[in-house]
């Protein structure tokens, strides 16, 4: 089996998490991890045992020892991130959103191809093997009459806003803001369930320092609509809901989905969807996925599969140009 060398980018919780993952897997081994700051580099370089530390940028990237890199820095970073590691013959996994303007989508898929080389967005829910089992109920539903589906939590840095203070995540500067953050989980979920809508309508909440704090959308289909609620800056309870003629299907969480069940159209009465426990650590799943298609990139199976992942991706940043353009 092919190891591949990992390479990071970024120091926060979710590259800690991500690597946790991606070593566990056995599928990589940590090869480097870079950060702005030595000090800083040098820090996660022992706690994570990598076999080198990088605040150099040019360094890092021209190391031929690293295979894949980890982008996980500010939101505005991730495009010029990711065409800097394709450039160098390196395959590129950016944390959502993979960019914050549409075109340069393309540009980055066309990068890829032209490099012979992988780059996707880690939108990890997707890959989870019960968000997995769930679509295939919704697939099988005779009717859908649309669904309402939230992902609404408070953000401990949204206390240092309400203090003065603007960090990255909802910063204007780093393109931060409730939906390129949660909101785009929704999106992810509704298209990945029922494709792409016909249109968007949206409404947002702007915050002090200028970004989206929560919103709505509603996405219109041909037969019914999709309700999307996101929201850093308060916390929901409410689950989310698929509606069908026979069935509503009731879901705990759109990501680290845990527990789902059907209850009756006619009577209420609920009865528990089979799941898998969830994985200690959230992010395995897709650090499995994006093992397997780069070390079988040449295959047209995982060609296919690669196709299917950045139409899907496409279309859910089509979806958030709407409700980040209507929200302007």
């Amino acid at each position: 089996m092919t190891t591949l060398r990992l390479g990071t980018i970024g120091t926060s919780w979710i590259t800690e998490q991500f690597i946790e993952a991606a070593v566990k897997s056995g599928k990589y081994t940590l090869e480097a991890v870079y950060s702005r700051t030595e000090e800083k580099a040098k820090q996660f370089k022992d706690k994570f045992n990598a076999v080198k530390a990088y605040a150099d940028w040019d360094a890092f990237l021209k190391d031929p020892a690293i295979d894949v890199v980890y982008i996980a820095s500010p939101n505005s970073l991730h495009f010029e991130q990711a065409k800097a590691v394709l450039r160098h013959q390196k395959h590129a996994i950016v944390e959502k959103p993979i960019v914050t303007s549409l075109p340069h989508f393309d540009e980055l898929v066309n990068l890829a191809k032209e490099q012979n080389k992988v780059v996707v967005e880690a939108a990890r829910h997707i890959y989870e093997p019960n968000f997995m089992k769930v679509s295939k109920l919704i697939q099988q539903m005779p009717k859908v009459y649309g669904a309402s589906l939230t992902y609404s939590k408070y953000s401990s840095r949204y206390d240092n806003v309400l203090n003065g203070e603007v960090p990255a995540i909802f910063s204007t500067e780093f393109d931060g803001g409730a939906a390129n953050d949660l909101g785009i989980y929704v999106v992810y979920a509704a298209i990945h369930w029922f494709g792409k809508p016909n249109s968007v309508h949206a409404f947002t909440q702007k915050i002090r320092t200028g970004v989206d704090g929560k919103g709505t959308a509603i996405l219109r289909y041909d037969e019914f609509d999709v309700m999307l609620h996101f929201s850093k800056i308060n916390t929901s309870i409410h689950q989310s809901e698929v509606y069908g003629s026979d069935y509503t299907l009731v879901l705990d969480e759109i990501t680290g989905l845990s527990e789902a069940h059907k209850m009756d159209a006619r009577t209420k009465e609920l009865q528990a969807v089979p799941l898998e426990e969830p994985s200690e650590n959230p992010l395995i799943w897709e650090a499995k996925a994006f093992a397997d298609i780069i070390t079988s990139m040449d295959t047209p199976d995982s060609k296919n599969t690669m196709d299917k992942w950045w139409s899907l991706s496409k279309q859910v940043h089509e979806v958030l140009e709407e409700i980040k353009e209507q929200s302007n």
